[in-house]
């Protein structure tokens, strides 16, 4: 018994690492898709290229976050019924499982969408983007909070989407900056994600501040 919470308390503090940059990728990459990528599109010479690259990265990162949070489960159900004796339908009722169950639906389901090999609305994009940060959200410390619970819930749900916006869209902007080849493209794509990283920034320092 000892072996298995020592071996989870590990593994859990990786597989959660693993999950945070897959989330802010996935998330970061809708954004940067939306409002970058595919705006810049008919401008750039590269633009088609940039926003096909960025919605194929955002879908396998998509499909990394589904996996994670199935292990997440998996493992935390398991260790609660070896640990509690408790039956498998009352470990799954529980909030974790159910918030992340949410978002591992929402992760495939968007895998689906940015994968396919047609362009997809924006607005089932965002959707499913923020059905994530929502569950995102009801597993941090502020959804077992007793007090104050809707207000660390919309700071915590706020640093998560800076986190995505800013950390989460820098492999997207490296990509694109790789594949710009004139002044002007770098200087268009530059600009615009240099706006995207302040509002990032912002959500970061306002939730900080609050917290």
């Amino acid at each position: 018994m000892a072996l298995l919470v020592d071996l989870f308390g590990y593994l859990s503090i990786v597989l959660h690492g693993i999950t945070i940059v897959a989330q802010s990728m996935s998330l970061g990459g809708v954004l940067f898709l939306l409002f970058l990528a595919r705006p810049f599109a008919p401008l750039l010479r590269e633009g088609a290229e940039v926003a096909r690259r960025t919605a194929r990265i955002a879908g396998w990162s998509a499909v990394a976050l589904a996996v994670c949070e199935a292990l997440k489960v998996g493992m935390q159900s398991a260790v609660l019924m070896e640990t509690l004796d408790l039956p498998v339908d009352s470990v799954l009722g529980a909030g974790f499982a159910l918030a992340g169950l949410l978002k591992m639906a929402a992760a495939v389901v968007l895998a689906a969408l940015l994968l396919a090999r047609r362009r997809v609305p924006a607005l089932p994009l965002l959707a499913l983007s923020a059905v994530a940060l929502l569950a995102a959200t009801m597993t941090t410390h502020a959804a077992a909070r007793l007090q104050d619970n809707a207000l660390l819930l919309a700071v915590s749900a706020l640093h998560i989407l800076g986190a995505a916006i800013w950390i989460g869209g820098i492999p997207f902007f490296l990509m694109a900056l790789n594949q710009a080849n004139d002044g002007p493209a770098f200087r268009r794509v530059g600009a615009r994600f240099s706006r995207m990283s302040m509002v990032g920034v912002a959500c970061i320092l306002v939730s900080a501040t609050m917290l």
